[in-house]
């Protein structure tokens, strides 16, 4: 790995790390779904200020070339963040049919209370 490319790669993954930090202060990430961009860019700035991690685990896990550790390491973090996205969609789906079931109760409630009201009470006739 060249210098120039070891510093492109550093650069990146220290403009990674100020995005996220900027998105979190502005409010457009919460801090549960930052932390697995945190965990790659941190990972990313160790592949970059150190390539010998890179071959280390390259050795133990028996992969031939080291890019191939690369696109695998990011193929699971693709996954891993998938899987959190749709355990999010999953919850949001069921909170959001909650709230519309007791919306539901809650018109027929009021519905049910405005006939009971005497003609002269009832708004909006």
């Amino acid at each position: 790995m060249t210098v120039q490319f070891q510093a492109y790669m550093l650069l990146g993954a220290l403009v990674l790390l100020a995005i996220i930090f900027v998105f979190l202060k502005k409010g457009l990430m919460t801090v549960k779904y930052s932390l697995l961009w945190l965990g790659l860019s941190i990972v990313l700035v160790i592949f970059a200020a150190c390539p010998y991690v890179v071959f280390v685990l390259r050795d133990i896990l028996d992969i031939e070339m080291p890019v191939n550790l690369v696109f695998l390491l990011m193929f699971c973090f693709v996954l891993v963040v998938l899987l959190s996205l749709s355990i999010a969609i999953t919850q949001l789906a069921d909170k959001c049919k909650r709230l519309t079931q007791e919306n539901a109760l809650l018109e027929k409630r009021v519905r049910e209370l405005e006939r009971r009201l005497p003609p002269e009470d009832r708004r909006g006739e």
